[in-house]
């Protein structure tokens, strides 16, 4: 039955004329494109096919890793980079001397060293609070601090200051004498002999470790230390004295520090303030004048916060309105508080501190508001003629530019000129001699020798009295404030004229502040 079945089967297959493995290739050539007896992939090598898949593959990872991988544009730089600033040449160190046959100006008698606690400044800025803080090392140098920026410390020394190095030569050169140097290095010791064992200086010189009432004329604002120690500094630094050399660098080192360690942050104002209540606006501005100084001539980094801050409080003490400074920040001004921010502000731009030239613009306006006769003369607080704020006006203008041949520097120049040099008040005498000797000229040398012999004849020469080389107060209204310790540091200033800074026009090396 079964062989009958079967042979029925082949017999049906050879009528078709087709076999079972032929059916079987029909039905497989139906799920291809190419239909008949078989498609290209049916003909070609399996190793063809294999490579052609494994080369798209390969095609396809590389465009998504193209995709993922693609680097990015770098992001934009948006931060200026400082101006590089001018450095100028080194000039060889000397050490302040004076030749004479009964001074010897490096026998300095100084209290004993007691330790300061340095105070931390916090101050906001764009970035983050930056502290600084000053420390007292062994070697009697200010310690470096962390994180100044680079801005700070690029800066070199203020211009001008290489002629403080050559003090003598220089003094002989431009009007001085021997006589007047000799002042000059008597006058150093007695101040030196009065700083405090803190590094301070106070007008009550009397209560000095080393003077105990020796001396007379103690001022009357004792609780202005930062303004007496800033006045018992400027002397040293008017001759080339620092804390880094010199024969008085550990008495400007220690006050140095007084003034640092006493600096604090004012978050309504900004900055750093050595302001305070006995010697208001004056005490930051002969403070601020110290540090931007010291800053300037050493270039020491653990300086650089502190000037920049004691500037930074200045700007933002400014009066919004006019322009001007007097005794509380942002109080409407006065020409004589003017005079020291502005010199502060000088210091600090010769320095190559931060300074914003709206504050100058604004300053401008206030002298402005005050003038008379063109800017020929100064008043108070409103426009006048008065003699020392006229030496103030007139200074600051040629700080800020104004050209030798200005019709009213002219005439102003000639007012003082006609004036003359006080025989009582240093203060007009003080910025009077320098818009003199910027000016230069016949009607500088005339000034000059009658001031310059004035101020020798004037000075304490008496060996045996501790008063030695000090001036004994006249009796105006400053120097009843500060006593001998202010009559004392104002005279040494005044004769220290001659290569304290560079005449404006005579060189290049004292630039006008940025008025944009």
């Amino acid at each position: 039955m079964v062989a009958e079945k079967n042979k029925r089967i082949k017999d049906k297959a050879r009528e078709k004329g087709k076999t079972n493995s032929e059916e079987e290739e029909e039905e497989d050539g139906e799920e291809y494109a190419g239909g008949g007896s078989g498609s290209f992939l049916d003909n070609c090598p399996c190793w063809a096919v294999s490579m052609a898949v494994h080369t798209v593959m390969l095609v396809i990872m590389a465009i998504i890793q193209m995709e993922i991988y693609q680097p990015q544009a770098p992001p934009e730089i948006i931060a200026e980079a400082p101006d590089e600033p001018v450095i100028e040449e080194e000039v060889e160190d000397e050490d302040f001397d004076v030749e004479v046959e009964d001074v010897n100006v490096s026998d300095v008698e100084v209290s004993e060293v007691t330790e300061v606690q340095a105070s931390e400044i916090m101050v906001e800025t764009d970035d983050e609070p930056m502290p600084a803080q000053v420390e007292i090392s062994p070697n009697g140098i200010f310690a470096a601090t962390q994180n100044t920026p680079n801005a700070l410390l690029s800066g070199g020394g203020g211009n001008g200051t290489g002629l403080r190095k050559n003090a003598d030569a220089t003094a002989l050169r431009s009007g001085g004498s021997r006589g007047s140097q000799k002042a000059v290095a008597l006058g150093l010791k007695w101040i030196s002999r009065h700083q405090f064992s803190n590094g301070g200086w106070n007008f009550n010189h009397t209560v000095a470790p080393q003077c105990k009432g020796k001396c007379a004329n103690p001022g009357t604002s004792v609780k202005a230390v930062n303004a007496a120690t800033a006045l018992g500094i400027l002397p040293f630094l008017g001759c080339g004295q620092t804390h880094k050399e010199g024969k008085y660098k550990e008495v400007v080192y220690r006050g140095l520090n007084f003034l640092c360690g006493n600096m604090k942050p004012n978050p309504n104002v900004g900055g750093g303030s050595l302001h305070e209540a006995d010697g208001s606006m004056y005490s930051h501005g002969l403070s601020a004048i110290c540090l931007t100084e010291a800053y300037g001539m050493t270039k020491d980094k653990a300086l650089a916060k502190p000037a920049q801050f004691a500037v930074d409080f200045i700007q933002g003490a400014q009066d919004p309105a006019g322009g001007g400074w007097r005794y509380q920040p942002k109080q409407a001004g006065d020409t004589s508080v003017v005079g020291w921010q502005m010199m502060a502000l000088k210091s600090g731009f010769m320095a190559y501190l931060k300074i914003d030239p709206k504050t100058a613009q604004n300053a401008m306006r206030f002298l402005d508001s005050v003038q008379a006769e063109y800017g020929a003369t100064y008043g108070y607080q409103t426009p006048g003629a008065g003699q020392a704020t006229t030496a103030i006006g007139l200074l600051c203008r040629m700080y800020y530019g104004w050209k030798h041949d200005n019709p009213a520097l002219s005439n102003g120049v000639g007012k003082i000129s006609a004036w003359g040099p006080s025989k009582g008040n240093m203060y007009y005498n003080y910025y009077a001699t320098q818009v003199m000797r910027h000016f230069g000229g016949d009607q500088w040398k005339k000034w000059n020798s009658i001031m310059r012999d004035q101020l020798v004849n004037k000075q304490v020469r008496d060996e045996k009295s501790h008063q030695l080389g000090s001036w004994t107060p006249s009796g105006e209204a400053f120097s009843n404030n500060g006593g001998r310790l202010y009559e004392t540091a104002m005279s040494i200033m005044t004769l220290e004229v001659y290569y304290r800074y560079s005449p404006i026009y005579q060189t290049q090396s004292t630039e006008a502040l940025p008025l944009e």
